[in-house]
């Protein structure tokens, strides 16, 4: 894709579509251990619940990225207080020809963004990427810290 202006914004029912389109390719590139695509019925649903926390990049109409939270408090997690709300990153997504352009970070600093305007401080994200060290170094930039790591041979 030639370069484009990126625009981000907050998704809509009518992003559904793209955003399952997304999920395809997402599958179909193999960058990450076990990728199931999420049904039509829960991208609904979360964007219904945390429609705040549910943002597309769009680039000359199309959708090329998108990344969504939910919100959550009172669970057993370690790096969280007992009552302490938290949003918990679901999925985060951007298309292997527009990568390496800031979209991902636009993309989460916008909710990050919106998070804190919540009030909401902590946030948690989990990833079986294969591409660790990438992954790593990208949420590193954006302040996080590694609180626990699971390995296999």
């Amino acid at each position: 894709m030639a370069e484009r202006r990126v625009h981000i914004r907050r998704c809509t029912s009518r992003d559904i579509d793209d955003i399952l389109e997304l999920d395809r390719q997402w599958e179909q590139e193999g960058i990450a251990f076990e990728f199931v695509p999420i049904p039509r019925e829960d991208f609904i649903s979360a964007l219904e619940r945390f429609a705040a926390y549910f943002l597309v990049a769009e680039a000359e109409g199309v959708i090329v990225g998108y990344i969504n939270g939910s919100v959550h408090s009172g669970r057993d997690v370690a790096v969280v207080g007992e009552h302490e709300r938290h949003l918990e990153i679901e999925n985060i997504y951007v298309r292997a020809d527009v990568r390496n352009r800031h979209t991902g970070s636009r993309l989460l600093d916008r909710l990050l963004g919106a998070a804190e305007r919540d009030g909401v401080h902590r946030i948690l994200v989990t990833t079986v990427t294969k591409d660790m060290d990438r992954i790593l170094d990208f949420y590193r930039g954006h302040g996080f810290k590694p609180w626990s790591v699971q390995l296999f041979r």
